[in-house]
């Protein structure tokens, strides 16, 4: 069976621990991930060595504009991955999240959310708009 080559891979959020997902059109010009080494000299308080941070950025469109009333709010996902943002405990630190895009993998927890709503219905449900998801490993 051949593939359909116009059918757009839907990217995933997912939640470790709960194992809920977010599903996204996403289909981006670009994205970023950028990596942080950092080296710790001899003698330094948690000796020598040295540690790696990533960082993974993008802009993701959501649209309902084509989908039945009720499943039209977009605020509703935008309120999920902000609830992903807190930690499972106090003081804890905050839940892994896998964002998986066809061979593209990047694990982290949510660093930050920015929301742009550009479309809504007469009641003001947001059903177009944008997240800048920035996510650090």
């Amino acid at each position: 069976m051949q593939e359909n080559l116009n059918e757009l891979v839907k990217a995933e959020l997912t939640h470790l621990d709960s194992l809920e997902t977010v599903t996204v059109d996403w289909n981006p010009n670009k994205y970023s991930v950028s990596k942080h080494r950092e080296l710790v000299a001899a003698g330094a308080p948690g000796g020598a060595g040295a540690s790696c941070e990533e960082q993974f950025s993008t802009r993701l469109f959501l649209d309902s504009t084509r989908r039945a009333p009720r499943e039209r709010n977009l605020r509703e996902i935008a309120q999920k991955l902000e609830g992903w943002m807190d930690p499972d405990s106090p003081g804890g630190p905050p839940p892994k999240i896998v964002f998986l895009w066809g061979p593209f993998r990047f694990t982290g927890y949510i660093e930050r959310l920015d929301e742009e709503w550009v479309r809504f219905d007469p009641d003001g449900t947001p059903v177009r708009g944008f997240i800048r998801l920035q996510m650090r490993g």
